[in-house]
C-alpha cells in the first residue's frame, strides 16, 4: 500500500496541475486591435527679419507669436515651434525710433497641422542724429549746415548749397532737421543726412527759428509776414500756420517749448520799457506770464530737457552773455564770463552742459560749458565763422 501511494501520488499531483492550468475552450482569443495614431495639431512658424538704412539697431528685436517673446536679430530668421492649428498675430517691437515695419505689424499667420508657416518683416532705419551737434559755417564759402561730434570730433557738411541756411533745429527723434533758407526766408527740413528736402513754409516775409515740439509733431517759428515779428506755429508738415500771439503793438520772437509741450518760451518787447524780455504762454496764446524784468535785453529763451530751468541771453553786464534761471523767472544765474559775445544757447540731452556760439577768440566758433560755468571748449577751432548750434535731443 506504501509502495503504491509513493508511486500514485506524483502522478496526481502532476494531473492536478495540468488540470488547473488549461482553462482553454479550445479557442484562441480575438487579439486587441492596435490604438489609432493621434493626427498632428500642431505646425511652425519661420519668420525672417531683413532691415535696411542707416543707424541700425544693433540690439535686434522681440518678435511677440501667442504671447511668447523671442530675440531676432537685424537680418535673421527665427523658428517658432510647437504652435497648435489656427491664427496667431506675430508683431516685432524694441524697433529704435529711427526705424519702422515697412508693412503690417502685427501680421496675422495661419498655423497647419506638420506645415512650415513663413513671414518676414522688412524694417526702414532712418539717419539719425544722436548726441550730435548741428551749426553753420561759411568754411566752404556758402553758409551750410555741418555736424560734430560733442568732442569736436567728426565735423562733417551735411548740406550743400549756394543758398544761406540758418537756425538749424533737430526734431526730438533726431531724424529731421528744421531751418531756415535766408535767400527766400522761408523754413525748410531735410533728413538727418542732409538728403530729402522739402519746403515747409512760402510767405511774403521771413520766417526764422523753427523749434519743434516735443511729440515732433508741431514746429514754433518767428515770421513779420503780417508786418511785425510774431510767433507761429504749423503741423511739421508746414500745414496750418497760425499766429499765436497777434500783438501787432510789439515784436515777439519765438524760443522753444517746454519739455512737456504745455507752454512756450519767447522773447519781446511789448513791455512799457519797450526792451526785450522773456515770457511764456500756452501754444493758445494765452495765460502769458513774464519772466524777466529789467532794462537790459533778454532773449532766445529754451528750456532744460527736464523742464527746471530756461538758459537765455542777456546783455545785463555789459556784453551777451549766457545764463540759466528757473522756469517761474526766479534764481538768475551767470554762466558764461568773458570780453566775447555769446549766442544761442542749447542744452546737452542729458541737462549737464550748453552749447552756445562765441566770438571769444576773434571769429565764431562753437563752444560748450558745463552748466555750472566752467569747462568752456572751442569745438569747431578754425578760421572760418562757424555758429548757431543745435544739440540734437536724443541722448
Amino acid at each position: 500500500m506504501r509502495k503504491f501511494l509513493r508511486t500514485f501520488l506524483p502522478l496526481l499531483l502532476i494531473g492536478l496541475v495540468i488540470s488547473c492550468g488549461d482553462n482553454s475552450t479550445g479557442t484562441d482569443p480575438e487579439p486587441e486591435p492596435d490604438p489609432e495614431p493621434e493626427e498632428p495639431t500642431t505646425g511652425t512658424l519661420e519668420v525672417t527679419t531683413s532691415t535696411g538704412g542707416s543707424d541700425m539697431d544693433s540690439d535686434g528685436y522681440t518678435l511677440t507669436v501667442d504671447g511668447s517673446d523671442h530675440s531676432i536679430g537685424t537680418d535673421e530668421t527665427v523658428t517658432v515651434e510647437d504652435l497648435e492649428e489656427g491664427s496667431y498675430d506675430a508683431e516685432l517691437s524694441g524697433l529704435a525710433e529711427n526705424c519702422s515695419v515697412d508693412g503690417d505689424n502685427p501680421q496675422q499667420v495661419d498655423i497647419t497641422a506638420e506645415n512650415t508657416t513663413t513671414a518676414s518683416f522688412d524694417i526702414a532705419c532712418e539717419a539719425m542724429l544722436k548726441n550730435q551737434i548741428v551749426f553753420v559755417s561759411d568754411r566752404n564759402t556758402n553758409i551750410n549746415l555741418y555736424v560734430t561730434n560733442p568732442d569736436g570730433t567728426g565735423q562733417e557738411q551735411i548740406t550743400n548749397s549756394s543758398r544761406k541756411e540758418y537756425y538749424p533745429s533737430v526734431s526730438p527723434d533726431g531724424t529731421k532737421i528744421a531751418y531756415t533758407n535766408m535767400s527766400d526766408g522761408n523754413i525748410y527740413v531735410i533728413n538727418a543726412d542732409g538728403t530729402n528736402r522739402t519746403q515747409l513754409t512760402s510767405s511774403s516775409g521771413n520766417d526764422l527759428l523753427p523749434r519743434w515740439s516735443p511729440d515732433g509733431s508741431q514746429i514754433l517759428f518767428t515770421s513779420n509776414r503780417d508786418g511785425d515779428d510774431e510767433v507761429y506755429i504749423m503741423k511739421a508738415d508746414g500745414s496750418d500756420q497760425t499766429n499765436v500771439t497777434n500783438n501787432p503793438n510789439a515784436d515777439d520772437i519765438a524760443g522753444a517749448w517746454s519739455p512737456d509741450g504745455d507752454r512756450l518760451a519767447i522773447y519781446s518787447n511789448r513791455g512799457t520799457d519797450g526792451d526785450q524780455e522773456i515770457y511764456t504762454v500756452n501754444a493758445e496764446g494765452t495765460a502769458l506770464q513774464k519772466l524777466t524784468d529789467n532794462t537790459h535785453w533778454d532773449g532766445v529763451p529754451i528750456y532744460s530737457p527736464d523742464g527746471s530751468q530756461i538758459a537765455f541771453i542777456s546783455d545785463r553786464d555789459g556784453n551777451n552773455e549766457i545764463y540759466v534761471m528757473n522756469t517761474d523767472g526766479s534764481s538768475h544765474q551767470r554762466v558764461t564770463n568773458n570780453s566775447g559775445s555769446d549766442l544761442f544757447p542749447s542744452w546737452s540731452p542729458d541737462g549737464s552742459k550748453l552749447l552756445f556760439q562765441s566770438d571769444r577768440d576773434g571769429n565764431d566758433e562753437v563752444y560748450t560749458i558745463n552748466s555750472d560755468g566752467t569747462g568752456a571748449t572751442n569745438l569747431t577751432v578754425n578760421t572760418a565763422e562757424d555758429g548757431i548750434p543745435f544739440w540734437s535731443p536724443v541722448k
